[in-house]
């Protein structure tokens, strides 16, 4: 399931898929985050806390938040980056704020505020929205119940929803013809 909208200056896509994650999102579109500012949020659920290894890479972290100055590919390509229950923002400039709500552990969580939800869920995203507002990432990433991705940048929004889109498709394909094995 993919749903998408347009909140301000914010174009957004969830999709609902065991096939298409946070994984396939960085793998297909690693020029979203590469040399950019990287804020992780949440990492499994909580704070990602970096290495001493990180630490000597470049990562800092402050106020419960991990940051890291123009992701390189390297940094990019370490898997103990991301795993599920993630959030993280990107930016093109360094940036450093506070705090953020950690909202990838609302369980079925949404970006959406047309979706006819109970009055809990909805002030939930109305307060992710008044962060968002506040903090002004460029990108947003949110790994949970559904993979969310927010960004500034039409383009980008357009891409990502034709590449959840064709997984969509071939998984749907592919369960009328046999066992989907297919990893979008």
């Amino acid at each position: 399931m993919i749903n998408s909208g347009k909140y301000k200056d914010y174009y957004w896509i969830e999709i609902v898929s065991e096939k298409y994650d946070m994984n396939s999102l960085i793998s297909e579109f690693p020029e979203f985050i590469i040399n950019k500012y990287l804020s992780i949020i949440s990492f499994d659920s909580d704070s990602f806390l970096p290495t001493e290894s990180e630490f000597k890479r470049g990562w800092i972290y402050e106020n419960e938040i991990a940051y890291f100055d123009e992701v390189t590919e390297f940094e990019l390509t370490q898997k103990s980056l991301f795993d599920i229950y993630d959030q993280w923002l990107i930016f093109e400039k360094k940036q450093r704020f506070k705090t953020m709500e950690i909202f990838v552990n609302y369980g079925g969580f949404s970006t959406d505020l047309n979706e006819s939800r109970n009055q809990l869920e909805l002030a939930d995203t109305k307060r992710f929205w008044s962060q968002i507002e506040e903090i002004k990432p460029q990108k947003f990433i949110l790994n949970g119940d559904k993979l969310i991705f927010g960004t500034t940048k039409q383009t980008e929004f357009e891409k990502v929803k034709a590449s959840c889109q064709q997984c969509i498709t071939a998984i749907t394909a592919d369960s009328t013809t046999s066992e989907s094995t297919r990893n979008c």
